[in-house]
C-alpha cells in the first residue's frame, strides 16, 4: 500500500504544477501599483517600487531576456541621472540604497561622466558614507569636494571590495567579537550582503548571529537583529526574516557572470520565484507587515489544519452511531427526528452556526469553533453512513447471520459496519478540505488568527505572495486527503487493495 501511496502522489505532481500556472495566471490578473511617474512624491515611488519587489511584479513571467543585477541597475541610474530627466532623483535614492554594492560598477565610470551628472552623483551617494562612516558633511554634500573624495576613496580602498577579503573577515567575525572587524564590513557596505547572508546559514552560534545581523542591519537600514541573549527559536526566527529579505532582493546586491547570467533567465522570472519559493520555503515577505511568508504560514496553518481535522474526527464520531441507529431503525421516530435535525443543520450556513455559538465563546477556546466546523460534515456523512448501512443489511452474508442466530448488535457491527463504513471513509478525506475553507469563516467570527484570518487580511491589501502559498498548500493537503482516502478504501476493502497492488494500470 505504501507503494501505491507513492504512486499516487507521484502522479499528482504534474496536477500540482498544472494548478500553480492557473493560480499564477490568476495572481497576475491582480492589477500591480503604479509609482505614479515622476510626478509622484519621491517617498511614495520608493514604496511602490519596494511593494512591486516584493510581489516580484517587476520581473517578468516566465522567461527574462535580461536579468537584471546590481550592475544593470548601477548602468540603468547613471543614464538617467546624466538624462535629468522624471527618474533622476530616484535614481539618486536608489543608489544610496544598492550603496557598497554598487561601487565597484560606479566609481571607475565617474571619470568619464560630465561635471554635472558626477557631482550629482557624489553627493548622492552621501547616505552611503554616513553608513560607512567615512566622510563630512562639508565635504559629502559639496558637489566637486565629493567627487575628489570618492575618487580618492577608491584609489586607497577599491582592494577592501573583493569577495576574498569579505569572507577572511567574516570568518574571524563568526569566531570572535571584534569591533575593527565590524567596521571593516561596515566600511563595504552591502558589497558584503551576499557573504553575510551566506554566514546566517552557516552559523548556529546565537552570538556569532548577533554580530552578523548588527552589520546586515547597518547595511540595510532594516531593523532585524539576534540578540545575544536570544534562545535558538528566537534567532532562528530573525534568520529566517532574513533568508526571505535576501530571496526578494539577491538580484539588487549580486552580479550575475557567466552561468549564473545563463540561469537568472530562467529564475529571476515571477513564477519562478513563487514556485522556486514554495519548494525551499523561501517564500518572500508579506507584503502586509513585512514577516516572513512561510515564518507565518508555519504559525498560522497548524491553527487551520487543527481545527479541520479535529472537527472531522468529532464529525466522523456522529455521523457513525446515528448513521447506523437511523439505518436500523429505518421508518421509526429516532430515524424522522434525526433526519429533521440534520436537515436544519445542514441547511444552516457556517458563518450563522458560528455566530450563533459566538455567545458563548468565553467559556468555550477551541470547542466552539470546532462545533461549527463539524456541523459542515457531519449532516453529509451521517445521511451516507445511513444509506451505505441500509445497503449492506440487505446482502446475503447479513441475513445470513440473522439467520443463524446472531445476535442483532453483532450483526449490525461486525457484519455490516464494515463494509457500511468504506464509502462514508471516503468521504471523510473528501471533507477535509471543505472544511479547510470553512475554517476561513469560523476564524473570523471567533476572532482566531489561523490561515482564514490571515488570508482575509492579505486580501485587503493585496498580499499576492501570502494567497498563492495558501492556495499551493491546500492544493497539496486536497491530493493527500485523496491519497488517504484511496488508500483507506484499499485497507478495508481486500478486493480494492488486490486492484490498487495487483493492476498497476488502475493505479
Amino acid at each position: 500500500m505504501f507503494a501505491f501511496a507513492l504512486r499516487r502522489m507521484a502522479w499528482a505532481i504534474p496536477t500540482l504544477v498544472g494548478l500553480s500556472v492557473v493560480v499564477f495566471f490568476l495572481t497576475t490578473l491582480w492589477p500591480d501599483p503604479q509609482d505614479g511617474g515622476g510626478h509622484a512624491d519621491l517617498a511614495a515611488r520608493l514604496r511602490t517600487g519596494e511593494l512591486r519587489r516584493a510581489r516580484f511584479a517587476d520581473l517578468p513571467r516566465f522567461f527574462n531576456s535580461a536579468p537584471k543585477d546590481v550592475r544593470a541597475h548601477v548602468n540603468a541610474c547613471i543614464m538617467h541621472i546624466v538624462a535629468s530627466d522624471d527618474d533622476a532623483t530616484l535614481c539618486e535614492a536608489r543608489l544610496a540604497t544598492l550603496g557598497g554594492a554598487a561601487l565597484p560598477h560606479l566609481l571607475p565610470r565617474m571619470g568619464d561622466l560630465a561635471p554635472d551628472a558626477r557631482g550629482r552623483i557624489a553627493v548622492a551617494l552621501a547616505p552611503v558614507a554616513r553608513r560607512m562612516g567615512i566622510g563630512t558633511e562639508e565635504v559629502l554634500t559639496d558637489p566637486n569636494r565629493a567627487t575628489r573624495f570618492w575618487r580618492r576613496f577608491w584609489a586607497d580602498r577599491s582592494v577592501d571590495f573583493t569577495r576574498p577579503a569579505v569572507r577572511r573577515s567574516l570568518r574571524r567575525l563568526e569566531t570572535r567579537a571584534s569591533e575593527s572587524l565590524e567596521e571593516g564590513l561596515r566600511l563595504v557596505d552591502t558589497f558584503a550582503l551576499a557573504d553575510l547572508v551566506e554566514a546566517l546559514g552557516r552559523t548556529t552560534n546565537t552570538k556569532a548571529l548577533s554580530r552578523l545581523t548588527r552589520v546586515l542591519s547597518h547595511a540595510t537600514s532594516r531593523s532585524a537583529m539576534v540578540a545575544e541573549d536570544a534562545d535558538r527559536n528566537e534567532a532562528q526566527a530573525v534568520v529566517s526574516g532574513w533568508l526571505s529579505w535576501w530571496y526578494v532582493h539577491e538580484a539588487d546586491y549580486v552580479t550575475f557572470e557567466g552561468g549564473d547570467k545563463i540561469a537568472a533567465s530562467l529564475t529571476e522570472t515571477r513564477y519562478a520565484k513563487w514556485m522556486l519559493g514554495a519548494v525551499t520555503g523561501q517564500l518572500g515577505l508579506s507584503t502586509r507587515d513585512g514577516v516572513p511568508i512561510a515564518q507565518k504560514l508555519a504559525a498560522r496553518a497548524p491553527i487551520t489544519l487543527g481545527m479541520a481535522v479535529v472537527a472531522l474526527l468529532v464529525a466522523f464520531a456522529v455521523a457513525i452511531p446515528v448513521g447506523v441507529l437511523t439505518a436500523w431503525w429505518r421508518g421509526r421516530s429516532i430515524d424522522v427526528v434525526a433526519s429533521v435535525l440534520l436537515l436544519a443543520v445542514y441547511s444552516m450556513p457556517t458563518f450563522l452556526v458560528a455566530q450563533l455559538l459566538v455567545v458563548f465563546k468565553s467559556a468555550s477556546g477551541f470547542v466552539l469553533p470546532v462545533l461549527a466546523l463539524a456541523t459542515v460534515s457531519v449532516a453529509v456523512m451521517t445521511q451516507q453512513q445511513r444509506a451505505s448501512m441500509i445497503e449492506a443489511m440487505g446482502e446475503d452474508y447479513v441475513r445470513a447471520a440473522r439467520a443463524k442466530g446472531a445476535r442483532p448488535i453483532r450483526v449490525a457491527i461486525v457484519h455490516a459496519l464494515r463494509n457500511a463504513l468504506m464509502p462514508t471513509v471516503t468521504l471523510a478525506g473528501l471533507q477535509l478540505p471543505v472544511l479547510i475553507g470553512a475554517a476561513f469563516v469560523v476564524e473570523e467570527v471567533f476572532d482566531i488568527h489561523g490561515m482564514g484570518w490571515e488570508t482575509l487580511r492579505a486580501i485587503e491589501v493585496q498580499d499576492i505572495g501570502w494567497i498563492v502559498a495558501v492556495t499551493l498548500l491546500c492544493a497539496v493537503v486536497t491530493t493527500a486527503c485523496f491519497t488517504v482516502s484511496e488508500v483507506a478504501y484499499g485497507l478495508l476493502d481486500p478486493r480494492v487493495r488486490q486492484k490498487q497492488l495487483g493492476n498497476r494500470d488502475l493505479a
